[in-house]
């Protein structure tokens, strides 16, 4: 599944004019007169309101590097978020063959958080409920809710157990798929991990399940997955954390009778370099096979690399390269192998102010049986860029505005799109 970028919340209305199912440009001369607005606003809140401290976890880090102590957070938070995304290609078609369909999405929100550690004990428990209006095409309006709970217990000592559990409901959005097409997805997870990091070896064990549910028309899709994982760690201060580990997934779609298996030997590094410089490095080597043999298999190295660094004052940036093996339930595939770059800036430039800017190149290349869904292409590539700027006006209101691009190709020349997205948004915290 290809997805649009849903993950911004925040507020903002906007008046619709439509011309044969198309938005007409006074719509866009609106977005970006209001965008000027709530710069100036946010602007001249600056100017007038003392210098608050600034919570945006990435400008945090920034400051936090520059020797600034990070702001102290109540246990139970509340955000309520109003945003307003304006998508040129709501329905990710081919603008060479099909005229797409743009919107205005409004997207109101409600998050509640709490969240305890006394250092023997931490509790995270979130809710959070909202709703995707689209105004011209109401067909595609979707609610949103996710409630999750996580938590770190000490067990004798040096031991702790940390359990997980998720449920997350959602619209979809088919990007392969080209076509306006709903389907209201249901996810949950359930994990469970533990382990003795102390200075020294110590164990680690871990299991993980996760469902994928899908509506009327689209039960094949229907995904059980179970990650287990052993393995061995060793931290020392001055090295850093290492562990070996051996894994096994199963991923098993009983709508199509097919499961795909996965079976990995591996090893992690996390290390502070420096106060301003982390890295964190995983290399394993898989083998991955399906229950059809027209799928095929997978044998071969696979690896999520990050280096992160804060050593220009006020600026995070952070570059990723990662193979993974993705056994998504919306691509009529065994898996895919997918091969990612990111390169991400986050810039304080106040206390109340900070941008970001990040781009991606990702490719996939499928293993599928062509005879159960059939698809005249075998890889694609994706790339995406954008810019957030975020402006806190006080300590509870804060604005944030972006622009996204995305771009899909395939080999095949067929299910390529592009989409803009442009959003602004308000969000009020407790």
């Amino acid at each position: 599944m290809l997805c649009s970028g849903d993950k911004y919340l925040g507020r903002k209305s906007f008046a619709v004019a439509k011309d044969n199912g198309r938005t007409r440009p006074c719509v866009v001369a609106a977005l970006q007169q209001s965008a000027l607005l709530a710069v100036g606003l946010a602007l001249g809140a600056g100017l007038a309101s003392p210098a608050y401290a600034q919570t945006d976890p990435q400008v945090q880090d920034a400051i936090q590097a520059n020797g600034a102590k990070p702001v102290p957070k109540p246990p139970l938070q509340v955000e309520a978020s109003l945003e307003a995304a304006y998508d040129d290609n709501i329905y990710r078609v081919d603008d060479r063959t099909t005229d797409p369909t743009d919107d205005i999405i409004v997207t109101p929100t409600v998050q509640v958080t709490y969240d305890r550690d006394n250092g023997i004990r931490r509790l995270t428990l979130r809710g959070l409920a909202g709703y995707d209006w689209f105004t011209s095409n109401g067909g595609r309006s979707k609610p949103r809710f996710e409630i999750e709970g996580s938590g770190r217990f000490l067990v004798a000592g040096t031991c702790a157990i940390s359990p997980l559990a998720n449920y997350r409901q959602q619209r979809a959005d088919y990007g392969d798929l080209n076509s306006a097409t709903e389907n209201l997805q249901k996810f949950s997870t359930l994990a469970v991990s533990a382990d003795c990091k102390r200075p020294g070896l110590y164990p680690v064990v871990a299991w993980q399940r996760d469902t994928t549910r899908n509506g009327d028309g689209f039960e094949y899709a229907d995904q059980t997955s179970n990650r287990y994982r052993g393995g061995i760690g060793y931290d020392r201060p001055s090295l850093g954390s290492i562990t070996a580990y051996y894994e096994h997934i199963t991923a098993n779609r009983p709508g199509l009778g097919l499961e795909n298996r996965s079976d990995a030997v591996g090893v992690s590094f996390e290390r502070s370099v420096s106060p301003l410089t982390e890295i964190n490095a995983d290399v394993r080597y898989m083998h991955v096979d399906s229950t059809s043999a027209a799928v095929g298999e997978y044998k071969g190295l696979a690896w999520d690399l990050s280096v992160a660094t804060t050593a220009i004052p006020r600026v995070k940036i952070t570059a990723t390269n990662e193979r993974t093996i993705v056994n998504d339930s919306l691509i009529a595939t065994g898996f895919a192998i997918r091969t990612a770059f990111r390169l991400q800036a986050d810039v304080s430039l106040s206390e109340l102010t900070s941008i970001g800017a990040y781009g991606e190149f990702a490719r996939r290349d499928f293993r599928q049986d062509a005879a159960i869904r059939p698809f005249s292409y075998t890889r694609d590539q994706v790339k995406q860029y954008g810019i957030v700027l975020r402006r806190k006006l006080n300590d509870r209101f804060s604005l944030e505005g972006g622009v996204s691009r995305f771009d899909r190709e395939t080999n095949s020349d067929v299910s390529n799109y592009g989409a803009t997205r442009v959003t602004l948004g308000i969000t009020m915290r407790s």
